[in-house]
């Protein structure tokens, strides 16, 4: 007998003491069920989803002519909404809103209001799909519903950075006077929140009040949320901020990183005011507040300052020497000679290597090629 009559005979052995022929079928016929089960499951979920497909576009057919005709001619009666359907509805309401302006709007909110659609967002709000949710806020903040403000507030400080965004959105939408006391240590926290979509969010009560709410919620933030705030305080184009960071400045020693945003956005509104405070950091200890300091006085320097920045080209941060000869430069009192008897009188490298390209550029700068129309 050979060593594989030898393995076989195990086999055949194994196979008839320890797994019987029973047991062989009954494995077949659970396995035929498993395959036949997770065929009915993928042939089910197709369905739901060609339903769904289905539901949506018969609704989509059914109010898109409506929503669109509201515009010129409101009417007077509806279909009725299932729960499914009303969901597609406002995802479409949604749209429609987001393409008018206006008073445009106040037809679809009429409709939205007539249908039910305040209700049904406030259940929306308990949803356990966070797009649903989402959605319910949207809507219940461009409809104004005040009834939805409590469970709206209690979704500021949600984990999730898109719902608790859009929640304070909704609640600026809804009450903007009760809303702002809330954002403020909401927005100074808020690590997930972008600057410029917090900035986008308070354009809508207005510039002033805006820039005033961005300067609070950067003094009152954390240490590294404030100074990103503070330098969008441009971008809204409103001075009533400034007031806040002057006081803030007098009356709180700030950290580097505070003080060098608030020289930079003092150097932005270019206000004289300003000026002393500006003159005070060119020598703080910190180079990068020194580099601010020397930009702002570019932007808001006299001829006085000229012997400043004079002074911050032996600095011993390339960067505050560069900063120094770009603000030289953009005094409105500088011109080509001062800028020659400079470089001739001073000796150092470092003054010469930031003197040369400075010259150069206020050359081309002042040239009457470079000059446009």
């Amino acid at each position: 007998m050979t060593a594989n009559d030898v393995r076989e005979e195990r086999v055949l052995a194994f196979v008839h003491t320890d797994l019987p022929l029973d047991l062989w079928y009954i494995s077949a016929i659970a396995l035929s069920g498993i395959i036949a089960l997770l065929l009915a499951s993928i042939l089910l979920f197709r369905r739901i989803r060609l339903a769904n497909q289905h539901r949506r576009q018969r609704v989509i057919a059914l109010w898109k002519p409506l929503l669109e005709q509201s515009v010129l001619k409101l009417p007077h009666t509806f279909p009725s909404l299932t729960r499914r359907d009303h969901v597609v509805f406002l995802y479409l309401w949604n749209e429609y809103y987001e393409s008018v302006r206006g008073t445009m709007t106040a037809p679809l909110v009429r409709i939205a209001l007539d249908v039910g659609s305040p209700d049904f967002a406030a259940e929306l709000l308990q949803s356990r799909l966070l797009s649903q949710r989402i959605l319910a806020v949207v809507i219940l903040g461009r409809l104004q519903e005040r009834s939805a403000w409590v469970p709206i507030r209690t979704l500021l400080t949600h984990h999730n950075s898109f719902l608790a965004f859009h929640a304070a959105q909704a609640l600026l939408k809804i009450h903007t006077n009760a809303a702002l006391p809330l954002l403020v240590p909401i927005l100074g926290q808020r690590t997930d929140w972008s600057p410029i979509k917090i900035v986008s969010m308070l354009q809508i009560v207005g510039q002033d009040l805006a820039s005033e709410v961005l300067a609070k919620a950067a003094i009152q933030g954390a240490p590294d949320i404030g100074p990103r705030l503070i330098r969008y305080l441009p971008v809204i184009k409103s001075q009533r901020g400034l007031s806040i960071l002057r006081q803030f400045l007098r009356d709180t020693p700030p950290s580097a990183n505070m003080l060098a945003a608030c020289l930079f956005v003092f150097g932005e509104f270019r206000d004289p005011a300003d000026l002393p405070m500006v003159r005070q950091h060119l020598t703080h200890e910190a180079w990068y507040v020194r580099v601010q300091a020397a930009t702002a006085l570019g932007k808001l320097g006299t001829v006085d300052d000229e012997e400043r920045l004079i002074g911050l080209f032996s600095d011993e941060q390339w960067w505050v020497r560069y900063r120094a000869g770009e603000a030289l430069m953009s005094l409105e009192s500088m011109t080509e000679e001062k800028l020659k008897t400079l470089q001739e009188s001073l000796t150092s490298p470092e003054a010469h290597e930031i003197l040369a390209p400075i010259l150069a550029k206020f050359r081309a700068r002042r040239s009457p090629i470079a000059v446009r129309p």
